[in-house]
């Protein structure tokens, strides 16, 4: 009998108890320093094209081989990245892929709302990757 009382009146504290979780589509999370959200394609300022230059460094490194490249040989004969694609479904957000890439065209942006019903949505092209996915973080400010 008293563990019934004392289960009662622990419940009826609780009540009146500040909620300790987020509600979460009302309130956001706030995101660390160095979290790892979904990758974003860097864009040279003066001539507004990819950095990325199809090297493959990123596709090789990447452990899930959720990355490929498609290079385009232009008429001077050097090669350009012509696609990119990135499948989150098999991404496990390690960030190797920026680590190995050597002109520093790839970031790992603070977005990480990614779910969907149909999984053919969360692989990305190019265009979809160099669109600003929140890389700043005064979303939640």
């Amino acid at each position: 009998m008293f563990q019934i009382l004392k289960n009662f009146f622990i419940g009826l504290g609780n009540i009146f108890r500040k909620p300790r979780t987020v509600v979460y589509p009302r309130e956001k999370i706030i995101i660390p320093e160095k979290s790892r959200g979904v990758l974003h394609l860097k864009l040279d300022l003066d001539s507004l094209d990819v950095i990325c230059n199809g090297c493959g460094n990123c596709q090789k490194a990447c452990p899930e081989n959720c990355i490929v490249i498609k290079k385009k040989v232009k008429d001077d004969g050097k090669e350009n990245l012509d696609q990119f694609f990135l499948d989150f479904g098999r991404c496990i957000f390690c960030g190797k892929c920026v680590e190995a890439c050597e002109l520093g065209a790839i970031d790992m942006s603070y977005r990480y709302q990614l779910a969907d019903f149909n999984r053919k949505n969360l692989v990305m092209e190019k265009v979809d990757l160099i669109k600003p996915s929140g890389t700043l973080r005064d979303f939640w400010k």
